[in-house]
């Protein structure tokens, strides 16, 4: 079989298999540790914010992310540790005792 520029196409049951090997090769990959970046929309369910924020907080440069020509991705492992690394614990010492002031 050949495709419409004249090149020779492997036969269908032998790029199934190709594509089982990358899939396989993948799975293969991801744990030998490597995680799977991920696109603002998914980050963004993760995080329950809109991508649109979460591209502006990449463009400004105050989130983890990663560029590839003009798409941005995201690590969810790196987005954990952000997360992590900037969280806001209360200050008990600023509040004081429920219903009245310190």
């Amino acid at each position: 079989m050949r495709s419409l520029n004249g090149t020779p196409q492997p036969p269908a049951g032998r790029l199934r298999s190709t594509a089982a090997r990358l899939l396989h090769r993948r799975s293969a990959t991801e744990t030998a540790g490597f995680t799977a970046l991920i696109d603002a929309k998914a980050a963004s369910k993760l995080l329950a914010v809109p991508h649109t924020w979460l591209l502006a907080q990449a463009r400004a440069g105050a989130i983890p992310h990663h560029r590839l020509g003009h798409y941005v991705r995201f690590n969810p492992n790196e987005l954990h540790n952000w997360l992590t690394e900037n969280r806001i614990t209360p200050d008990p010492m600023r509040h004081g005792p429920r219903g009245g002031r310190p």
